[in-house]
């Protein structure tokens, strides 16, 4: 009977000891569930964030990139309304291809493009098929044996395009070699012989400059900058 009593008393405490065992192993796995239910939930919401940060990010750099172009097409406008004022005979059209050729060919040889314009200003007030009695040719009135030297025909100097491209091309030479805009321009007016030789003005150089400071002034009072 004694026997009997113990079997009895131990089959109850195993069978109490399982249902404890089981019911811890069940609240674990619920609190697995709920912290992997959590873990989600912060996981989508971590994205969420992530996606909105970058959407705004996208939205900033698209928003300053447009403030940009409208900045640089107002900068382009004024370029080409000042080349309009000084020759009324230049239409719209062509003067802002002008202006964006001025501004490409400055930002290639890192030139001022106000620069660049204020020679043309001088040597052809804008007249693309200008030519004067030495037999300099467009708007930046350069020679014959230069545009050569780079790879053009004498008659292509008609076209601005390449008008500009040679006078850029050339006084960014005289740049690198002279340092300052003034020993620059005057080198492009007078040769480099003459300014290495100490044989020049610098009266040139300084018209130029006016002019480019005029140009400034112009784009500031007309608000196109």
């Amino acid at each position: 009977m004694a026997k009997k009593l113990i079997t009895v008393l131990l089959v109850l405490t195993i069978v109490a000891c399982s249902s404890v065992s089981i019911y811890a192993a069940e609240s674990r796995e619920v609190e697995s569930s709920n912290d992997t239910e959590k873990g989600g939930q912060r996981v989508e919401q971590m994205v969420d964030e992530y996606d909105e940060a970058e959407a705004q990010k996208e939205a900033e750099k698209k928003k300053k990139a447009e403030e940009k172009k409208k900045k640089e097409e107002k900068y382009r406008n004024g370029l080409a309304a000042y080349i309009r004022k000084i020759n009324p005979n230049v239409g719209t059209r062509k003067s802002k291809t002008l202006a964006k050729l001025f501004i490409e060919k400055g930002e290639k040889y890192d030139l001022d493009p106000k620069v660049l314009m204020a020679v043309a200003q001088g040597e052809s007030t804008f007249y693309t098929n200008a030519t004067n009695p030495y037999g300099y040719k467009g708007l930046m009135q350069t020679s014959d044996s230069l545009a050569r030297s780079y790879g053009y025909s004498p008659s292509s100097l008609y076209k601005p395009e390449v008008s500009i491209e040679v006078g850029a091309r050339y006084l960014k030479s005289m740049k690198k070699t002279y340092k300052t805009y003034k020993k620059a321009l005057s080198a492009y007016a007078y040769g480099p012989g003459s300014v290495n030789a100490g044989k020049f003005s610098y009266s040139y150089a300084n018209r130029v400059l006016n002019r480019r400071d005029n140009i400034t002034k112009y784009l500031e009072r007309n608000k196109y900058i």
